[in-house]
């Protein structure tokens, strides 16, 4: 029941930011994250692991998402820009990455899965915002390389992490 009410607030904040920003609301996306981040955080037993894996994910992806902005290979369109990004963004990758904390173990031993995961389902999220019209590339082939490099280094690091701070009687 955990791990399906996490996804489902992941999901719901992904789908209010995406859609508040396709709306011009595009501070819909913060508070629902905000507020599931506080409900997580309380429901979570190990809030210090919790807090420590949502860091050390989130960070380098915000930074990414930033350099793809920065260098115009992938633009999302937003009149409320935050350094490079949208608002909405801020909050969007620790809520992605609560699915760190307990969703994705099951990638602990399976390096070869979470990178193909990473290759596949990380641009395909990216790429929902172009149909939208929130979203553009400048070159849609070099855009959709460079996010299937960096989700499938992500995830494959993320399967070496998790098996190094949570054995499996933690779990």
């Amino acid at each position: 029941m955990r791990i399906f009410l996490i996804l489902l607030g992941f999901q719901i904040t992904w789908a209010g930011c995406i859609f508040g920003e396709y709306f011009d609301y595009p501070w819909l996306g913060v508070i629902i994250g905000i507020l599931y981040l506080i409900l997580f955080y309380f429901y979570t037993e190990d809030k210090k692991f919790a807090f420590k894996t949502i860091a050390i994910f989130s960070v380098p992806g915000y930074i990414f998402d930033s350099s793809l902005q920065a260098l115009k290979i992938y633009k999302i369109e937003s009149d409320l820009i935050i350094g490079y990004l949208p608002v909405w963004m801020i909050i969007l990758w620790p809520t992605f990455t609560t699915l760190f904390v307990q969703v994705l173990n099951f990638l602990r031993n399976k390096p070869i899965l979470a990178i193909i995961l990473g290759m596949t389902l990380g641009p395909g999220a990216y790429y929902s915002g172009v149909p939208l019209g929130i979203a553009s590339y400048t070159s849609t082939s070099l855009g959709l390389g460079l996010m299937a490099i960096f989700w499938g280094a992500l995830m494959f690091l993320y399967s070496i992490y998790i098996k190094i701070t949570k054995p499996i009687s933690d779990l």
